[in-house]
């Protein structure tokens, strides 16, 4: 008959088992590149449905409970899974003047499940600063469209005034995995826009962000280059903080500002990438533009290294060649058509 354990005994397992973790915790180290860089490299992604900015109603919410995490996160594998049913052959046509969004693109993305988890908390917004997870927009900013439009010029009036991601030009937000289209419904997804490649060099630091393949070739330098003026994706300097990659940037060109992240030429961003697993990093960053928000913004996001076998793929943007003159001749036509009244 097996004796049964004193009081004195169940204490003494009490206090060993955090010790125990802290010993399965700490046997992880962060592998070395041959310069003696902690390494980074590698694909990355972001699976998660977690908003940039928190829903408002949730006010200072930061986290929900487990409970509440499971739920949401069963609800959109509810969606995509309804999504992957085969399409009703008996549907109507769509009603006349009704807007038709890129449904047939996103039937090959998948839905991102998790809800962002950082230090056991599930987050109701990337961003953690401002407390409310909102971007603190400065009352009053005119960014470089709006000023176009206080000019008198419509908004497809040219190519000039339209988006640089209209354009081809830029990404969703202003660097990679700033922005990551939110998965609103039971088509949206986007995987492109969530996943990067990391390449470490003696001098040099290269992220590969698989939308719009924008590649960033980043120095390791204390100091930017001033005379190169505004850039596509800004002027970067790297630097390694024992075990962090922090990259710093400006120089950004005023058209960046886009639908997502408003921006100046102002703008300033610090990343950190943070590696607090074998495969797992946090990547933290924040926007500092003074004449676009009230006060600095901080961002959190888990990133996850993906599978192996899976990798980055080219991706050609082609609304630039062929979206943006059908949307200025559009534009054409339905004034020759007000003319004609």
């Amino acid at each position: 008959m097996q004796s049964v354990p004193t009081l004195l005994q169940l204490s003494l397992c009490w206090l060993l088992l955090p010790v125990q973790s802290l010993a399965a915790e700490t046997t992880w180290r962060v592998a070395q590149t041959e310069h003696g860089y902690p390494d980074l490299q590698g694909y990355w992604t972001n699976p998660t449905q977690t908003p940039l900015q928190r829903p408002s109603h949730l006010g200072d919410l930061r986290s929900y409970t487990p409970a509440q995490a499971r739920a949401l996160e069963q609800a959109a594998r509810d969606l995509e899974a309804a999504r992957k049913q085969p399409s009703d052959p008996n549907r109507p046509a769509p009603q006349a003047g009704q807007a038709i969004g890129p449904q047939a693109d996103q039937n090959f993305e998948l839905r991102p499940i998790d809800v962002a988890n950082v230090n056991g908390e599930y987050r109701t917004s990337l961003i953690v600063d401002p407390p409310d997870g909102r971007l603190p927009l400065r009352p009053g900013f005119r960014d470089f469209y709006q000023r176009w439009r206080d000019l008198g010029f419509g908004p497809y009036d040219g190519p000039e005034i339209r988006p640089g991601q209209e354009r081809c030009l830029n990404s969703a937000g202003q660097l990679p995995l700033l922005y990551t289209f939110e998965a609103t419904n039971a088509i949206d997804g986007d995987n492109p826009v969530r996943n990067i490649q990391i390449v470490q060099t003696e001098n040099y630091v290269l992220i590969l962000s698989e939308y719009f393949s924008a590649v960033r070739i980043i120095r390791l330098a204390e100091n930017h280059i001033d005379a190169l003026g505004p850039r596509w994706l800004g002027d970067s300097i790297a630097r390694y903080d024992g075990d962090h990659l922090v990259i710093h940037s400006t120089h950004f060109r005023p058209e960046q500002s886009n639908f997502f992240i408003r921006s100046s030429a102002a703008l300033e961003i610090t990343e950190r990438y943070i590696p607090v697993g074998e495969d797992e990093l946090l990547f933290r960053y924040t926007i500092t533009d003074p004449a676009v928000y009230t006060q600095s913004v901080s961002a959190e996001i888990p990133l996850r290294r993906m599978a192996d076998g899976q990798r980055l793929y080219e991706y050609a943007c082609h609304e630039g060649n062929y979206s943006l003159p059908s949307i200025l001749r559009a534009a054409r036509m339905d004034e020759l058509r007000r003319q004609a009244r």
